[in-house]
């Protein structure tokens, strides 16, 4: 079976001409918009901090030593795949701009962490809760923390002969160090941000007054926009009075097309014959094992099944039948199965079993873990007390405390070679297996009752294209981009063919993916290379090739008039409405009441109840802060001025205020305090990045 990389492999040689040209294109634009043909000050800066560079070097450096920690903390050879290695990249991101935006800085101001300080977070009188969370660190027994184990694996660190013990040692320690000097800052934030008296009563005084209103509205809404005049002139004035409100970060908007590359008639044909031969084989194999793990993408696994659990087109079926029946080929999940019923057994569902686990780890090699659980074994078959040797060998520290139990669970919950032993062992037998994990001494101490299970081996083979079918869609997708170069060949060629096009809006520098791609980080840094109006060569991905147009360009900064033209339009034609209905309000506001008003314009009169100034928003009629603040001052019984608010123009009128029973001046004077200083360890290190004016160039390198 053709895999994707042989697919990739054989495409080459066939690709007309025109690809090739293409692709050259596509080499020969990369390196010219990312600075490494022609320039030779290509940049090595991953970011700017208060205008200062930091180099690509020292970022990579913070890098390698996260992910250094990461590997000695799991016990790992390798990182396991990019998820992790970008949250690494992310993790050391976020603490390279602390350390220039604030962690740097504040020693000069007086911010530091004595030893002593440190020292007492480990082992003193202020222990730090991540010293308290970490199992080795708490007492078998009692299952809390001690400071002694602390003390003891600090002098015993540096006997690991690969010094790993020390190095994770010495950076929980920095890490440590580091927090406790950025709490520092925030709590002296804290300390000076406070709700006075004057301000807590004033909050009570407008929270307990509640205000019964009879209100006018004129909406935006009741009049079309097409009958309001715009100039360009209005559009510049009301741009430039309001720039603020265009303040915007750096971002993207691209559209594009996709080409699946999805398995033809004749493929599934030649598959369907494919797996027809398998069969045949696979009914008169001797070796079952091996000929699963010869000819299916899943190795082999001795797999049983209660009625009930198989697939509902296969279930009746295979408990219908004798061992050695073969069904199949049949499609699943975008799979093709062939099933073999090897036997049936009565097996129980579930177990009971307890365990102890004994690991390899930095205090003893996976030999001498095979020889501890070999003696606890042989203390276990001389009656020692089970529970009593979980508690105190067990590196399982969770069951550890239950004395091993792991109380009942059924097949698929564990790991292969512990289910295979606790299923099979006999109750009260003590079994040693191995695991990833390392060695687990195991008893069975119950068993459900057994039932009748069918032995199912399957052949599974995933449903790909051909390399043919391959070729064919990356041909027809290189070929649309190579005469399709401009936006407006781009769209017409869509509307020609009849494809959907896509639009992806407001992409981050930072961003990887783009809704239906999970991997789409090469086309997020292509937009950031590309010039507005650029069409895309095919961007590769295992089932498809993706070409994509540049839309929008957003700089950091102020959005240029031309970018919101039609956010301002919209904005000036709500103002040039609300202009004109303060008028229409003032001309007949001589009438004295809301009801001759509303019998001039035409406009019904609206209620609303307990209307406060904590209040959200006016029942039936929206978010309207202009309005609530104007009820809580304004005198009862007097009409209004006319107010501009979201929705429309109002006039109010306030029938009736009372106030509620009285909340306590004190209480409310610290939860406002409280919800003030809650916000500062976000919000303060939020200020400091805005002013340090952060350059971030990572989408020049990953």
């Amino acid at each position: 079976m053709a895999t994707l990389q042989t697919i990739r492999n054989r495409a080459g040689v066939l690709i007309a001409v025109i690809i090739g040209l293409a692709l050259l294109a596509f080499i020969l634009n990369d390196l010219i918009y990312s600075n490494q043909l022609f320039n030779s000050s290509y940049k090595t800066d991953v970011a700017e901090v208060y205008g200062k560079a930091i180099s690509i070097k020292e970022y990579e450096m913070l890098v390698e030593e996260l992910t250094q920690n990461y590997l000695r903390n799991t016990q790992q050879e390798s990182v396991p795949d990019e998820a992790i290695s970008q949250q690494i990249r992310d993790q050391a991101w976020e603490q390279l701009i602390t350390n220039y935006v604030l962690a740097n800085n504040l020693p000069e101001i007086g911010f530091v962490v004595h030893p002593d300080e440190l020292q007492d977070m480990i082992i003193g009188s202020n222990i730090d809760p991540q010293i308290l969370q970490i199992p080795i660190f708490k007492n078998q027994q009692t299952g809390l923390f001690d400071p002694n184990l602390v003390k003891q694996f600090i002098s015993n660190m540096d006997k690991d002969p690969t010094g790993n013990a020390r190095k994770s040692w010495v950076a929980f320690e920095k890490e440590l160090e580091h927090q406790k000097l950025l709490k520092k800052y925030y709590t002296a934030v804290k300390k000076g941000l406070y709700v006075t008296n004057v301000e807590a009563n004033s909050y009570v005084e407008e929270a307990s007054q509640q205000n019964n209103i009879q209100m006018l509205l004129k909406r935006y809404s009741d009049v079309s926009d097409s009958l309001i005049s715009v100039t360009d002139k209005d559009l510049e004035n009301f741009y430039n009075e309001h720039l603020y409100l265009f303040e915007q970060e750096e971002s993207r908007d691209i559209e594009y097309i996709v080409f699946d590359v999805v398995p033809s008639p004749a493929d599934m044909q030649a598959l369907q014959q494919k797996m027809m031969e398998i069969k045949e084989r696979f009914a008169t194999t001797e070796n079952t094992e091996e000929f699963v793990n010869q000819n299916s993408d899943v190795p082999y696994s001795e797999q049983y099944f209660s009625k009930g659990e198989l697939p509902k087109q296969i279930d009746s079926i295979i408990f219908a039948s004798q061992p050695g029946f073969i069904y199949g080929p049949y499609i699943e999940n975008n799979q093709y199965y062939i099933a073999k019923l090897i036997a049936f057994k009565n097996m129980p569902d579930s177990v009971h079993a307890r365990h102890i686990l004994i690991s390899p780890n930095e205090k003893r090699t996976k030999e001498q873990a095979k020889k501890l659980a070999d003696s606890l074994k042989i203390l276990l078959d001389k009656k020692a007390d089970f529970a009593t040797l979980a508690k105190q060998y067990s590196d399982d520290k969770g069951s550890a405390q239950e004395g091993g139990d792991l109380k009942w669970f059924k097949r698929g919950v564990m790991v292969k070679p512990f289910e295979k032993a606790a299923f099979e062992a006999k109750k009260g037998e003590f079994v040693v297996v191995e695991s990833q994990f390392g060695y687990h001494i195991i008893e069975t101490l119950e068993k459900s009752k057994e039932v009748k299970k069918a032995e199912v081996a399957f052949i599974q083979w995933k449903i790909e294209p051909s390399s043919a079918t391959y070729q064919t869609v990356q041909n027809k997708a290189y070929q649309f981009a190579g005469l399709n170069n401009t936006p407006e060949k781009f769209e017409k060629a869509i509307t020609t063919e009849g494809l959907n096009k896509r639009i992806a809006s407001g992409l981050r520098p930072t961003d990887r993916t783009i809704a239906g791609f999970d991997h789409a980080r090469e086309i997020i840094r292509w937009a950031y290379k590309a010039k507005k109006g650029e069409i895309s060569q095919p961007f590769d991905f295992p089932d498809k090739f993706v070409i994509a147009h540049l839309t929008e360009v957003r700089e950091k900064g102020y959005a240029p008039l031309e970018q919101v033209r039609e956010q301002v339009k919209n904005s000036v034609i709500k103002e040039k409405k609300a202009e004109k209905f303060i008028q229409e309000f003032k001309a007949n506001i001589s009438l004295g009441t809301l009801q001759g008003i509303s019998a001039k314009m035409n406009i019904p009169v609206m209620d609303a109840s307990n209307i406060n100034f904590a209040s959200f928003s006016i029942p039936g009629v929206g978010i309207e802060p202009k309005v609530i603040a104007a009820a809580a001052i304004l005198p009862v019984n007097k009409i209004s001025n006319p107010i501009k608010g979201n929705n429309g123009v109002f006039i109010i009128n306030v029938t009736e205020r009372n106030k509620q029973s009285t909340i306590d001046v004190k209480q409310a004077q610290l939860q406002m305090t409280y919800d003030i200083q809650a916000r500062v360890d976000y919000q303060a290190f939020e200020a400091l990045k805005k002013l340090a004016n952060i350059v971030d160039n990572r989408i020049l390198f990953y």
